[in-house]
């Protein structure tokens, strides 16, 4: 989880032998023994501390989620005070969050009010939280707009916005690129992340070329053919015809995958290899070279788009 990477990231970091001293003695001092309880949650959380995690904690078992909360924002307030810089909480796809979780988003917003030193991020489907009005979900989503949070509205792509990115992308003049901007932008109805793909689509086709010809080294393109492309009917139509043509073992390792969630760890995929006979890590390494999946640091693998 976000905490535990971050505990990870600040034990990694903090070199000074007196900062560690400091950095202990004051999450000793406002989590007290039940550091102990929260080191369930939190396996790296010892190595900022040097309390005696090895005593039995079965004690705890009976706390409410409300003292949990509580420790979690003690945890943030000592470390956003020995950050370096600010800390940047990013949150995405919280439309999928259980309620558990969503209190505990609310609790630590309350807790960092007065926190310049901590800044929220979070990402959220507006348009798949108005299809479950009574949800904990969507109440969570309307109170946030009763906190100091701004509200950002993104929407697809504009054509002007397409034709930057394909732009920057080949490395030529936005005038020479926007015909082909035009036809991409209808094609993936603005959508950022389909524009990409359609792109990598395009050059593995042969549609999309690097031409070594006189003096024109540049990026050059069938327009014909790309706008007799089958896109724009179904975006998802490209990212389908994409997985059906990877071997069958990356096919089973994306649907494996899939199973698990937006992302998936390295040790729940040991344990699933173990069960299947194959080397589930190897097989997303490859899905990732795809563009299918992101490695996330040594720790996990990340869907790109949640529609894969």
């Amino acid at each position: 989880n976000m905490f535990n990477d971050m505990c990870q990231l600040f034990a990694e970091a903090v070199r000074s032998q007196g900062m560690k001293q400091n950095l202990a003695s004051a999450l000793e001092s406002a989590l007290g023994s039940q550091a102990r309880l929260l080191s369930r949650f939190l396996p790296n959380l010892p190595r900022l501390m040097t309390l005696n995690f090895t005593q039995n904690s079965s004690s705890y078992c009976s706390e409410s989620t409300q003292v949990i909360r509580r420790l979690f924002c003690k945890t943030l307030q000592v470390l956003s005070f020995y950050s370096p810089g600010p800390i940047t909480i990013l949150l995405d796809d919280v439309q999928w969050a259980d309620p558990a979780s969503l209190l505990l988003i609310s609790s630590l917003l309350q807790c960092s009010k007065e926190n310049k030193r901590v800044f929220f991020l979070f990402c959220v489907r507006d348009n798949e939280i108005q299809h479950s009005l009574d949800s904990p979900v969507h109440n969570w989503y309307q109170s946030t707009f009763e906190m100091p949070l701004k509200h950002i509205t993104l929407a697809n792509l504009s054509e002007d916005g397409v034709n930057a990115m394909v732009s920057d992308t080949l490395g030529l003049f936005p005038r020479l690129t926007r015909p082909l901007s035009k036809v991409l932008h209808r094609k993936a109805l603005g959508n950022p992340f389909f524009v990409w793909q359609i792109l990598e689509t395009l050059q593995k086709e042969g549609y999309l070329y690097h031409s070594l010809r006189g003096t024109m080294r540049r990026w050059m393109w069938d327009m014909d053919k790309i706008s007799d492309l089958r896109i724009s009917e179904n975006v998802l139509f490209l990212l389908m015809s994409e997985m059906n043509k990877l071997p069958s073992d990356m096919r089973m390792g994306l649907e494996v995958a899939s199973c698990i969630g937006a992302a998936v760890s390295m040790t729940v995929l040991g344990i699933l290899s173990s069960h299947l006979k194959v080397d589930l890590a190897g097989i997303l390494e490859r899905v990732a070279e795809k563009g299918f999946m992101d490695r996330v640091g040594t720790e996990k693998y990340r869907f790109v788009h949640d529609r894969v």
